[in-house]
């Protein structure tokens, strides 16, 4: 199966961020969040690295990645991780995937499960069946069970889907709320966790929802590292409002029954 290109795309305008005077997002207390501008222009934010996509078959459509390096490198963790969608000939697409070192380096080995339930078309699973080549800084090959190309870009004019409110059976789903009850001072919100099952299980994830109102919208895409768990937001156009960076180790997934209480930079319950 392919995935999405990228025809007749505008590049340019590197996305810029100003700080907030309150933490609205993922986290409770202390730490400066920041909120992403109103513009026509995509840009995933500054904890991930932007790419547009191309099929190697020329089959039309538009899509984006957003990736996540892990500068260690071991079998056991991802070399990286992204979030990804948009469309092949106007069917419309969306999954996570991560991908890690094998015998064959420095080709990765990689998996990734398609998001679907809110209109998606594409509702495909890939355990491990996809070649993943970082080409250079600018460009990633996926080939194998997909046929594309990820192009780096500062920004693009690709127009995001709709935030999703369901993961599908390909990921380990919860819901999320405030670790702290909101009668004690706890934070009212909502959010969705969709948890990779393909690869290494627990390890990489999206996410999203709001904290506080409505108006304090985020979406995330989390990872592990060598120092522990780390994510970034996917910031502005229909991902959110709020667009902060949380480095690898301050995250801590801590199992519960039927699910994670989430400690470190976040205080959150995800059942």
């Amino acid at each position: 199966m392919f995935r999405s290109t990228a025809k007749s795309l505008l590049i340019g305008g590197i996305l810029v961020v100003s700080t907030a005077s309150t933490a609205l997002a993922q986290i409770p207390t202390g730490i400066d969040s920041f909120q992403a501008p109103t513009t026509n222009k995509f840009n995933c934010g500054p904890g991930m690295k932007t790419y547009i996509v191309r099929s190697l078959n020329n089959v039309r459509g538009k899509g984006i990645r957003c990736v996540k390096f892990n500068q260690r490198r071991t079998s056991k963790l991802p070399t990286i991780a992204w979030y990804g969608e948009g469309n092949w000939q106007g069917k419309t697409y969306r999954h996570v995937g991560h991908a890690f070192i094998n015998n064959r380096y420095p080709n990765l080995r990689g998996y990734a499960s398609d998001i679907f339930g809110n209109g998606e078309h594409f509702k495909g699973n890939f355990p491990g069946n996809l070649k993943v080549q970082i080409i250079n800084s600018s460009r990633i090959r996926v080939t194998g069970a997909w046929n594309e190309e990820w192009i780096a870009a500062t920004a693009t004019n690709y127009k995001p889907l709709r935030r999703p409110a369901t993961c599908g059976k390909y990921f380990d789903q919860y819901r999320v709320s405030d670790s702290v009850p909101v009668s004690q001072g706890g934070r009212k919100g909502r959010g969705l966790r969709c948890v990779l099952k393909v690869g290494r299980k627990n390890t990489t994830w999206f996410g999203n929802g709001y904290w506080v109102s409505g108006k304090n919208t985020y979406s995330h895409l989390g990872t592990r590292g060598i120092k522990g768990y780390g994510a970034s937001d996917i910031c502005g156009s229909n991902f959110g409002s709020i667009c902060n960076n949380f480095s690898y180790g301050s995250l801590k997934l801590n199992p519960i029954p039927s699910g994670f209480k989430v400690t470190g930079a976040w205080r959150e319950l995800w059942k």
